[in-house]
């Protein structure tokens, strides 16, 4: 593909990436989607150039996730000295709550998520490489001593959490009325004390 003349360094890549951005945040909290055309007249580009950073939308969204994944790098990594610590319920627990909290917080890159995977099929492979396979290696050894579980069980257990906290994680106010009997605030706190039992129950099954 022939370089666009606007294509010139990392800080158009980076006023793309802004842009869209700026326009996620903007869309309809119903939907998590760009218009290419407004990120272009946003980020004062042209269509060809974000075409030459990024040949799909798929590839735009995609790095608009960057500032979620270092996030979750940065949680996991305050997160991982708790394992040391010897009483492992009170750990399980408290790893569990924070996670929830991020979700609920990350609502809207969790639904950006979601979208791409469906999409996609499966976890973006760099994605997968990079976040993924570290964070199941970091937690997966520490989680399974705990309860007594294999790796591979511990892997699958983390798993299991992770889907259910992003699920609940993305109940809207109405939903949570009707399934935790309260929406807002008082509706999440029930439902991060629910992932913490749940969490509890799979690490620790008898």
């Amino acid at each position: 593909m022939v370089r666009p003349k606007d294509a010139c360094s990392e800080e158009t890549w980076n006023r793309i990436v802004s842009a869209a951005r700026h326009e996620l945040v903007e869309t309809d909290d119903g939907e998590v989607d760009v218009s290419v055309r407004q990120v272009a007249t946003r980020a004062g580009v042209s269509l060809g150039t974000i075409h030459y950073y990024f040949p799909t939308k798929e590839n735009l969204l995609e790095a608009c996730l960057d500032v979620y994944y270092t996030r979750l790098g940065a949680l996991a990594f305050e997160l991982a000295p708790l394992l040391m610590q010897t009483d492992t319920r009170a750990v399980i627990e408290q790893v569990t709550r924070r996670f929830y909290c991020f979700a609920v917080a990350e609502r809207r890159s969790l639904k950006l998520r979601a979208k791409l995977n469906a999409q996609l099929g499966y976890l973006e492979p760099q994605r997968a490489r990079q976040v993924r396979g570290p964070m199941l290696d970091a937690f997966a050894s520490q989680i399974g001593s705990m309860g007594g579980l294999d790796v591979a069980e511990a892997r699958l257990t983390i798993q299991t959490m992770t889907g259910l906290i992003m699920h609940l994680a993305l109940l809207a106010d109405a939903d949570l009325e009707q399934i935790a009997g309260a929406g807002g605030e008082p509706g999440r706190q029930i439902v991060e004390d629910h992932v913490a039992r749940v969490a509890l129950r799979l690490v620790f099954p008898r």
